[in-house]
Formats: C-alpha cells, sequence, structure tokens
C-alpha cells in the first residue's frame, strides 16, 4: 500500500459533497393507472476532500454507479444536492454542468475506450487539440503529459497505440488521460473489472498513490472489498442506501 500525505480535510468545504441525493426513474403503471417509481438512491451522502482516497462498495445494483453518476452531473438527482468545490452541481443547466466536467471533475471508466488511431501521448493531448490551445498553453499541456505518463509509468510506451498494449496499461493510460485537465474531483467506475489480481492491485496502488500526490479528491467504485483497505473513507450502500456502519 502507498504511503503518502494524509488527506486535506481541514478546508471549510470538502471538494466534493452529496448530500441526501435520491433518485428514482419511471418503471411503468400500477393497475390503477398511476406511474410506479423506482428508486434506485434514497438518500445517499458521501463526503470526500482533496487528498482523499474513497471508496464506495457494493453488490451489483447497490446504486454504485449511480452515485457516482449524480455526482459527475450526468444523472440529475430527483432531490439532494451536490456540490463541487462549493458550486452546486444539481442547480446548473446542461451546458454549465458539462463545463464542470471539463474543467473539475474527471470520470474514468471500466472500459479505457482510447482512440485506436492515436499513440498514448495523443490520447491524452486530443483534448488540447480539440480545445483549439495553441503556444504557450499547448507546450504546458504537452509536459504536463509526458509527466502523467511518467507517473504513471507509461512514459516508455508514449509512442504505442492502444492494441499494442496490456488490459492494465491501458488502464493506466485512462487514469493520465483524466488527470490532464488539474480536476478536483476524480471519479473511478470499477477499474479493475477487466484485469487479473495483480494488475487490480497495481491500478489501485496507483489511484491511491496518485490522490496524495495531485491532491484530487478520488471516489472509486468496486464490489472488491479487499480494495477497502487502501482507503481513506469506505462508503457501503446497498438496496440503494448507505449502511449505518460505513457512513
Amino acid at each position: 500500500m502507498t504511503t503518502a500525505t494524509a488527506p486535506d480535510t481541514t478546508t471549510t468545504a470538502p471538494a466534493l459533497s452529496a448530500r441526501d441525493v435520491t433518485v428514482t426513474y419511471p418503471d411503468g403503471r400500477h393497475p390503477n393507472g398511476s406511474e410506479r417509481l423506482n428508486t434506485v438512491l434514497h438518500q445517499a451522502s458521501l463526503e470526500v476532500a482533496r487528498g482523499e482516497f474513497a471508496v464506495i462498495l457494493g453488490p451489483s445494483g447497490s446504486g454504485k454507479s449511480t452515485l457516482l453518476s449524480v455526482a459527475a452531473g450526468l444523472v440529475v438527482p430527483s432531490s439532494g444536492t451536490v456540490r463541487i468545490d462549493g458550486t452546486e452541481l444539481t442547480g446548473l443547466d446542461e451546458a454549465r454542468r458539462t463545463a464542470m466536467r471539463r474543467d473539475r471533475i474527471s470520470v474514468v471508466f471500466q472500459q479505457p475506450n482510447l482512440l485506436p488511431a492515436l499513440t498514448v501521448r495523443d490520447q491524452l493531448l486530443v483534448r488540447g487539440h480539440l480545445a483549439g490551445l495553441r503556444g504557450r498553453r499547448l507546450r504546458a499541456e504537452r509536459r504536463r503529459a509526458e509527466e502523467l505518463l511518467e507517473r504513471v509509468g507509461m512514459a516508455q510506451y508514449a509512442d504505442r497505440r492502444p492494441h499494442e498494449l496490456s488490459g492494465g496499461q491501458r488502464q493506466r493510460v485512462n487514469i493520465a488521460r483524466a488527470l490532464v485537465t488539474e480536476p478536483s474531483v476524480l471519479l473511478v467506475d470499477e477499474p479493475t473489472s477487466a484485469l487479473d489480481h495483480e494488475r487490480s492491485r497495481e491500478v489501485v496502488d496507483l489511484l491511491s498513490g496518485i490522490t496524495r500526490e495531485l491532491r484530487v479528491a478520488t471516489v472509486m467504485v468496486t464490489h472488491d472489498r479487499e480494495f477497502a483497505e487502501d482507503a481513506d473513507r469506505v462508503i457501503s450502500l446497498r438496496d440503494g442506501r448507505v449502511e449505518p456502519s460505513a457512513a
């Protein structure tokens, strides 16, 4: 396990704060014609500071990925609030939520979804090119990309393409790509689901170390309780509810 600086929990506002989040979806109709609702999250709450590594545990269908999607602004909760660096995400329109995801929140999905035609280096630079970065800003992004590839152990593979990498290597590139924008919050959804135990351990150790070194608030969803030992905070979900013993 990585040993590093303790998370900064002394600031007045956590990097991520979700309060009493409830998510309800339509689920057909009752025999009397009224709408049937399926509640997948019941007043779930969590707070994560910069430099803190939090793990959301729970079986399939417990609401883990839904809570992560709410934190990312991809799902608007039926009630409750989500704040990123003190800014309420749930009150923003879609354009401003998208801007928050671009500038303050990064998501690492189960599958790396790297662009097949691009080299490892260019996977990290494509956002800057699409944003039209030029001159000093583009050079700064190139330097950051090189630093991140070095940090995740992929600098020597910078000119390779995804098909030339192992699953664990692709996930390392995925993590580095998510960090290029220097996000406040890093949300990670089952990053080890397609990896063997050894590669899974390497990825979780990497996430734990990066969280502390880069002072990002990281939330990782997993069903594997082994990885709870790496966490500063554990949130256990069952049937859409935070279990009291882990709240």
